[in-house]
């Protein structure tokens, strides 16, 4: 939570300030400043991106090997984004906005695609369950132990 000290500009005008959260879809609230309601929320979507770090900062962990000894991946920014025909998960070069690319943290700590949910209203908290949503997974039944690997896909939670 962060606080910030404020002087009224017009001390004589009834104390009510505008909260506005701005993003693809802003939501703002109008709270009185005598009265101050925990009733009153701002909803706002935070969506992340995957995104393999080497590509945008061609930075590496010397204890990683490198991935390609081409240049141009290092400035690739790619993210992982879901193929809408296929439903495979690949890595792509980011684009902003994009809802193939998008994806948020649940409660539970999974990994939701939102290019695989119906969009709703940015102004109202999301109605969408856990298990309405599609997941990041691994395509195997378990995980990898014998040197091999095993695609990105999504699944029901």
């Amino acid at each position: 939570m962060t606080s910030l000290d404020y002087a009224w500009d017009e001390p004589i005008l009834p104390p009510f300030i505008m909260l506005t959260v701005k993003g693809a879809g802003s939501s703002e609230i109008v709270c009185s400043m005598n009265d101050l309601q925990d009733s009153k929320q701002l909803y706002y979507e935070n969506f992340i991106y995957i995104a393999a770090t080497y590509t945008f900062s061609g930075l590496q962990e010397s204890s990683v090997r490198p991935v390609a000894s081409n240049k141009d991946a290092a400035y690739a920014e790619l993210v992982l984004d879901v193929s809408p025909k296929t439903q495979r998960v690949v890595l792509k070069k980011k684009e902003p906005g994009k809802r193939s690319q998008l994806w948020r943290m649940t409660g539970t700590g999974m990994l939701c695609h939102e290019g695989s949910s119906v969009p709703h209203n940015p102004h109202k908290p999301s109605p969408q369950s856990v298990d309405s949503c599609m997941i990041l997974d691994i395509a195997g039944l378990a995980a990898v132990t014998d040197n091999r690997y095993e695609p990105l896909m999504l699944r029901k939670p």
